[in-house]
């Protein structure tokens, strides 16, 4: 619990100069405070500001009030601080994220679920946030989050024959590549455009030495549990794939391999390419229409020849 006296005599001590102007100072001493996990210290730290005239210094310090409660496990207070943090700007997603988790976490189902809708359909694509709360399973096994998820969902269609996926294809430039992906800051120097869902990595676009798209691959599960996205693969397969369904499609694989952890890859050979499709048994709770025991789809590869070492991967 959150030591009351020791953020009374901070907050007493603070408040004789509490400006908008050295909110910044204090932001800063309170975030050092919460990368070292000290959350009462940030309580204490940001709480005078909660009386400065400028709304958007209430929305910050309300904020960031609101994270630290939220890692003490105080869902009560944090809850406060998060509408009070919505009132003032209500179009922001992460203070929103926050306020649905609480209401989940406090048992307030409907409006956990009003506000997970309106996030979605907002354009959310990163929902890490959205469902690693305290209770990440429970909240995905609930039917109408999966409803809901089914509602907003976006559809991303991989061509395996062409080796296209969202705009792009392999043997592309990676100027067009990051000009489609709307990924135009990215480190020239990298080998890869990579993306996550919160620290859950879900794909990754990789270059040859001449900067072509040599490689693309795509994280099923994360997709899955982290994002609106859904594979498509023409009209018969899609994210739910499982191995007989995947062999029944696309015929027999060139190779098939097993991993230590229990995993299975097959690899088909294309016209100039390969695909790999990893497939394991899913975390808890499992895909709708999944059955028990069964292999799902864990990991989509489409590749040229040139094999990148992984240490040449940002992710």
């Amino acid at each position: 619990m959150v030591n009351l006296f020791t953020i009374a005599f901070m907050v007493a001590t603070l408040a004789g100069g509490v400006t908008a102007e050295n909110l910044e100072t204090a932001l800063e001493r309170a975030r050092e405070a919460a990368r070292n996990h000290r959350y009462a210290d940030v309580i204490a730290i940001l709480t005078p500001f909660n009386a400065v005239d400028d709304p958007e210094s209430r929305y910050i310090t309300a904020a960031e009030i609101g994270r630290a409660l939220f890692h003490l496990g105080d869902y009560a207070a944090a809850d406060r601080a998060f509408r009070q943090a919505v009132s003032l700007h209500p179009e922001r997603a992460e203070t929103a994220v926050y306020l649905e988790a609480t209401s989940f976490l406090l048992g307030h189902r409907e409006q956990a679920m009003t506000i997970f809708r309106e996030i979605l359909a907002g354009g959310a694509r990163d929902l890490y946030l959205a469902v690693t709360l305290p209770g990440e399973r429970r909240f995905l096994a609930d039917p109408e989050v999966q409803s809901i998820l089914a509602e907003h969902a976006v559809v991303l269609d991989v061509d395996v024959e062409k080796a296209r996926l969202m705009g792009v294809a392999l043997g592309d430039s990676r100027e067009r590549v990051a000009e489609v992906l709307a990924a135009g800051s990215s480190d020239p120097t990298a080998s890869a455009l990579t993306a996550n869902a919160g620290p859950a990595f879900i794909w990754a676009f990789v270059f040859d030495a001449e900067q072509r798209l040599a490689q693309v691959i795509l994280q099923a599960e994360n997709l899955f549990r982290y994002t609106p996205y859904r594979l498509r693969f023409g009209d018969q397969v899609d994210w739910r794939a499982t191995p007989a369904t995947a062999i029944a499609f696309w015929g027999p694989p060139t190779e098939i391999t097993t991993g230590g952890d229990g995993g299975i890859a097959m690899i088909w050979d294309m016209a100039g390419h390969q695909m790999t499709l990893d497939f394991a048994r899913p975390r808890s709770p499992r895909p709708p229409e999944v059955g028990e025991g069964a292999a799902v789809l864990r990991s989509v590869r489409l590749e040229t020849q040139f094999q990148p070492s992984p240490d040449r991967m940002d992710r």
